[in-house]
């Protein structure tokens, strides 16, 4: 099948399908003619490169998955799967903390604003008044 019945059964675009062609992730595709002939594997692998994208895995890391034969190396792709879950509950523990710090500056600024002192003076101790 051609590029543009690539792109229709998957949603990449023909530039991300030759890209990800470019990065051998998909194996060399033959030509008919002129035009490329991709297979139902490579549409398989478009659609796996672009849910794996969607959960945030790089392009370099999928490109780990692909055995020489073409086929999808089940064991790297769970262990990726994993690494992946790993990155983001540390993100969220992160995003916690940054939470938290917003909500006190937050609490500070609100408290300083109800108190009516008038103008702040930022200082590495928080917000005085001037004298």
């Amino acid at each position: 099948m051609r590029i543009s019945e690539v792109s229709r059964l998957t949603g990449a675009s023909a530039k991300a399908i030759r890209l990800y062609e470019a990065r051998g992730l998909l194996l060399p595709v033959p030509r008919l003619n002129r035009y490329r002939d991709y297979s139902e594997q490579d549409v398989a692998w478009v659609q796996l490169i672009r849910q794996a994208l969607g959960l945030g895995i790089t392009l370099a890391a999928i490109s780990r998955l692909q055995g020489r034969d073409g086929r999808l190396d089940w064991p790297a792709a769970l262990a990726l799967l994993e690494q992946q879950r790993i990155r983001i509950a540390n993100e969220r523990g992160r995003l916690a903390q940054v939470e938290r710090a917003l909500q006190q500056v937050s609490d500070e600024l609100q408290q300083w604003l109800h108190s009516g002192s008038g103008d702040c003076i930022l200082e590495p101790s928080g917000c005085t008044t001037p004298v």
